[in-house]
């Protein structure tokens, strides 16, 4: 399995809040790229269209409360998946978040896929970090 990660990011929110808004797909949605079509979504369970690659379709497999979360695919995926995030708390109002993306991709795909997950799993540390300030 290839490991995508942004470890440590700031957030400038307490655990809970920042805990419970990832733990519900329906505030998923405002953290990914453009290329995400046809999003829908319950708390536990969302699918989408990444625009000219694939539908896809997640579920959270766990909730741990101010520790993590761990997503998986729900149904057919194009690769076995994981999307896990990690919470330490800093305070009352500030938490780090880790963001970890694994797919499994065999050696030629991950040559070519490398930059856009990095920049993909980059992108949802980012926009977390911006939602709450």
């Amino acid at each position: 399995m290839a490991t995508f990660e942004k470890v440590n990011i700031p957030v400038e929110a307490g655990c809970e809040k920042v805990f419970s808004f990832l733990g519900d797909f329906r505030n998923f949605e405002e953290l990914l790229p453009d290329k995400v079509k046809n999003w829908r979504a319950d708390e536990n369970s969302c699918s989408f269209t990444i625009e000219g690659f694939s539908d896809m379709s997640m579920r959270i497999d766990g909730k741990y409360p101010c520790r993590s979360i761990h997503i998986v695919p729900d149904g057919k995926a194009p690769a076995d998946f994981s999307l896990e995030y990690f919470f330490r708390e800093k305070g009352d109002q500030r938490c780090d978040v880790s963001v970890v993306f694994k797919v499994a991709l065999n050696p030629f795909m991950k040559t070519i896929a490398a930059g856009p997950l990095q920049k993909f799993v980059d992108k949802l540390a980012r926009k977390l970090q911006d939602h709450f300030l």
